[in-house]
């Protein structure tokens, strides 16, 4: 039986919500990340991108088969990087930027309903952010994909969250910048927004009485 996606409207009723993290409570550009990266390697940005999009290193690391020593010894090893451990650390970690508006509604949310974070991530990235930031510390709890072993737009990370908060699909909304993670989303009968900026959320938000 096909579950048609659902649309987010008023009468819904929203027991609970799930909010990625990157680009949309954390800005980056994947772009400037690369050049940041490849001048530290000394590689060429495109010749960088090609290797970390063609081998299973990013799968593998949000997965957490791979953590942040085997991935530093791998960055040494493959791509040549000379730097300390630490050194590392800050340079693949250190190119986030809070969007204020997005943690707003966050914040919002989380006065009215169980909060949530539902993210693709790896270890080195979480705990840098856990450091830096305030709201993961401020969600009710949190399905990160190196702690489960799944990734989106997997379903089973989805029935993850749901397991987590005790909510029906229908009563739960999830918040993800990319279009096949909020389809996935959908297809389980999540309330899913795919985020397109900090402005419309709080629309989408307020329409379901949650902001």
């Amino acid at each position: 039986m096909t579950v048609m996606p659902t649309v987010a409207s008023e009468k819904q009723i929203v027991r609970a919500a799930f909010f990625d993290v990157g680009n949309v409570l954390l800005r980056f550009s994947a772009r400037h990340v690369i050049a940041k990266i490849a001048c530290a390697v000394k590689r060429h940005p495109l010749k960088l991108a090609r290797y970390l999009w063609t081998s299973d290193v990013g799968e593998r690391i949000e997965r957490g088969e791979l953590d942040g020593d085997a991935l530093y010894e791998i960055f040494r090893k493959e791509l040549g990087y000379k730097g300390s451990f630490a050194q590392f650390r800050d340079l693949w970690c250190d190119h986030f930027t809070l969007d204020r508006g997005s943690l707003a509604v966050f914040k919002a949310s989380s006065e009215r309903v169980p909060t949530y974070l539902l993210s693709n991530t790896n270890a080195l990235h979480f705990d840098f952010i856990r450091k830096r930031y305030s709201f993961p510390h401020q969600a009710k709890g949190s399905i990160l994909s190196h702690e489960v072993g799944l990734r989106k737009p997997d379903p089973a990370i989805y029935r993850k969250a749901l397991e987590l908060s005790g909510t029906r699909a229908g009563e739960t909304v999830f918040v993800d910048d990319l279009k096949a993670n909020v389809d996935a989303a959908r297809a389980l009968g999540m309330i899913a927004i795919q985020f397109k900026s900090a402005e419309d959320l709080r629309r989408r938000f307020e329409a379901l009485g949650l902001a």
